[in-house]
């Protein structure tokens, strides 16, 4: 189980890199061709656990919304 550490987030060109601060746990996402937000496993190191692994999409997915790299969806009340 991973430990609640900081995120660190870092955009270059058309990636979002997600650092746990501490470890060597990193995933790279970057937009796929179909417009949504795809985990660039060539270059992903030690991936972690599942806990990580959707802190470090939820944090891409903010930051990507924040870029405009994909859109905002309305949500259903």
């Amino acid at each position: 189980m991973t430990t609640m550490r900081e995120l660190e987030l870092r955009v270059e060109d058309h990636q979002i890199i997600v650092n746990m601060i501490d470890t060597k746990l990193s995933i790279i996402y970057q937009l796929s061709s179909e417009g949504h937000l795809e985990e660039n496993k060539f270059w992903t190191l030690d991936g972690g656990d599942a806990e990580f692994r959707q802190r470090a999409w939820q944090a891409a997915h903010s930051k990507a919304r924040q870029l405009a790299w994909i859109p905002r969806l309305k949500s259903v009340a």
